[in-house]
């Protein structure tokens, strides 16, 4: 004769499931006497059965009362644990599908894809999260929640180290201590040390999550700092005069100038802004040799030191950009790019030679995008009657001086950036000095800085100049001056 019942309820465990047999066969784990109901019904057990009776239903460490499971704490910790991995999953998604294919490096990219796999992790863990705080059905929906927690820790700790690094805020900032305390909390619910003992191959879990972290660290690093340093900015610009021209009455001379630029490194550089310069400098012969003094007045004036010649000012004769469409424009390595210029020139000029030179403010094009209204941002000093309107800032120019400023936003070159520090604005400006020198007559000039939105009039210190183009690449590129004796532009071998 068979003493063995019906129906056997095994004691609850720790969670307060309680393993049912029905016949010596485990039918499932009950939460409570419904749940029981539902397990006898589906192994073919009538609802009508009384389970107070011994005779079919034999209790195990507790009677039909016994039901110490908490649903109400159990379902609150599994949606503020799926709630947190979701937060992270939208948070790497949010990083990995921008920088996959927005990215300017390709190590940036490669760790965009790097989060797009970890944001699909963390949304495998919150699906987890409903079977591990469950039944527990699946045998690694435990590995998959302590990997998804794992994740949101690294991930997160990450975040916050860069915001605080930055010293900014931005919308983000809540978000990775909030997470960051979340990550601890979910940790401890989670139990690492039961999870891996359960875990059928715990080794090879934790080797692929290490080896997910890494290669988004590893080409992190690898894109916003190595190839920075290892392949700085390196650009070739080089001004040249041609064979001058006279026109037929000999009273024009037109003088060809040709202004190269040319990326001679590997990284490609934005041309925010250029301009080329050409003086006239007028000089007088002196038969008795200068002393020291005039030699002292020179260099303090920033001429050339001469013996039996006085520099006595320079004119601005032409100036103007080199490309037309900066800001938008840029450099591949290797690639070069060439403005020919016509200078025009008074026959009866009083100049003792002609100078060119030429400038360059570029920008690494691998550190940040510049947004496609650059160009079209063009404000001047001047109203529509082309009567001074307003002063540039102090650090650019003096008051009264003339300018068309050129200002807007960039956009970092990877998406972790963007969420972790406030935006940037690029603003050049374009000026037109009127020099207190006597020596020297009007002059062109370009500079650009980086700054925060509303910064730009402020000047910076050498350090914050140092760190901007660290950061940026941001560096204004010189030729040398190119020179032209006056006298051999109207020689007889110049012919119209």
């Amino acid at each position: 004769m068979n003493s063995q019942p019906l129906i056997v309820v095994e004691p609850p465990d720790s969670r307060g499931l309680r393993v049912v047999r029905v016949r010596g066969e485990i039918v499932g784990r009950a939460w409570s006497l419904q749940d029981l109901r539902r397990l006898l019904r589906s192994a073919g057990i009538p609802d009508d059965l009384d389970l107070k009776d011994s005779a079919h239903v034999h209790w195990r460490g507790g009677g039909f009362e016994t039901w110490p499971a908490r649903p109400w704490e159990r379902r609150a910790t599994s949606v503020l644990m799926a709630a947190g991995l979701l937060v992270t999953a939208a948070v790497l998604g949010r990083i990995g599908k921008t920088d996959i294919s927005e990215a300017l490096t390709y190590g940036g990219r490669v760790a965009g894809a790097t989060f797009l796999f970890a944001s699909a992790v963390e949304l495998i863990a919150a699906i987890a999260v409903l079977d591990y705080w469950g039944k527990r059905r699946w045998v690694f929906s435990g590995a998959a929640v302590l990997i998804g927690v794992a994740i949101a820790l690294g991930v997160n700790t990450l975040l916050l180290f860069m915001q605080i690094d930055a010293r900014e805020y931005t919308p983000y900032a809540w978000i990775w201590p909030t997470v960051l305390v979340w990550s601890f909390w979910a940790l401890w619910k989670v139990n690492p040390q039961q999870v891996w003992r359960q875990s059928p191959h715990p080794k090879r879990v934790a080797i692929g999550a290490a080896v997910t972290a890494l290669i988004a660290i590893a080409n992190l690093i690898y894109s916003q700092v190595y190839i920075p340093y290892a392949n700085p900015v390196t650009m070739g610009m080089v001004v040249k005069f041609g064979k001058p021209r006279l026109n037929a009455e000999r009273t024009v001379v037109y003088l060809p100038m040709a202004v190269t630029l040319k990326n001679n490194g590997k990284v490609s550089f934005y041309i925010l802004g250029s301009l080329y310069e050409v003086y006239g400098r007028s000089a007088d012969f002196t038969e008795k040799a200068r002393g020291m003094k005039d030699w002292k007045r020179d260099l303090q004036t920033g001429g050339d030191v001469q013996r039996n010649n006085e520099v006595l000012g320079r004119e601005l004769i032409s100036s103007g950009t080199i490309m037309a469409d900066e800001g938008g424009t840029f450099l591949e390595p290797g690639d070069d790019f060439t403005e020919d210029k016509i200078v025009v020139i008074s026959a009866a000029s009083k100049f003792d030679s002609i100078d060119g030179s030429a400038r360059a403010v570029v920008m690494r094009k691998d550190r940040a995008t510049v947004s496609g209204d650059y160009a079209s941002s063009a404000t001047a000093s001047w109203s529509e009657d082309l009567s001074h309107a307003e002063n540039a800032p102090e650090w650019v120019a003096q008051a009264g001086d003339e300018y068309i400023r050129f200002h807007a936003r960039l956009y970092y070159s990877t998406e972790i950036l963007n969420v972790t520090r406030r935006p940037r604005y690029v603003t050049l400006w374009r000026v037109a000095h009127k020099s207190s020198n006597v020596k020297y007559d009007e002059y062109a000039d370009i500079t650009a800085i980086i700054t925060l939105k509303g910064e730009e009039g402020r000047g910076m210190s050498a350090l914050e100049w140092d760190e901007i183009s660290e950061s940026y690449g941001l560096l204004t590129v010189f030729t040398g001056t190119v020179r032209e004796p006056f006298a051999a532009l109207l020689s007889p071998t110049v012919q119209p």
